[in-house]
């Protein structure tokens, strides 16, 4: 690990203690010009996020309604019910998003692909820098 990860990284308290941990939440209020431009706009505004330290995935409840929440995942992404039962999923969400522009509206279920994706890695920066086989890339003086 480089020196300014670690500086950063011990300034969040250090690696051994957020190694002590498995997730963590956040209560959010995520607004902006983003969901509106998508035809989301209110499904995030007061939200709960929990996501993984140790494996990738983030869950957002409620999300839109009371009695959902999402679950997101490197490869598939659901919304599913308080009590866990899958209502929607989508396999591969990444490849959803062929083809779109800024324009493109998104389904409840790309929504959750890309804000489960954003909060797991919001609130794993800096300790990311740490995981096996991330790799310190300086880059060459331009000639």
């Amino acid at each position: 690990m480089n020196s300014l990860a670690k500086f950063t990284i011990d300034a969040h308290g250090g690696l051994t203690r957020w190694e002590q941990f498995k997730e963590v939440s956040a209560d959010l209020v995520q607004g902006g010009v983003l969901w509106e431009v998508k035809g989301k706009a209110g499904i995030l505004d007061k939200t709960n996020v929990t996501v993984g330290l140790r494996s990738e995935w983030a869950s957002h409840s409620p999300f839109g309604t009371a009695g959902r929440r999402s679950r997101f995942e490197p490869e598939k992404v659901a919304i599913e019910a308080s009590d866990g039962a899958v209502l929607e999923e989508l396999r591969q969400p990444r490849r959803s998003f062929a083809g779109h522009t800024l324009q493109t509206p998104w389904t409840d279920l790309q929504l959750a692909y890309f804000a489960g994706c954003a909060m797991w890695t919001y609130l794993n920066v800096p300790f990311l820098l740490a995981w096996p086989g991330v790799v310190n890339v300086v880059a060459a003086p331009a000639l």
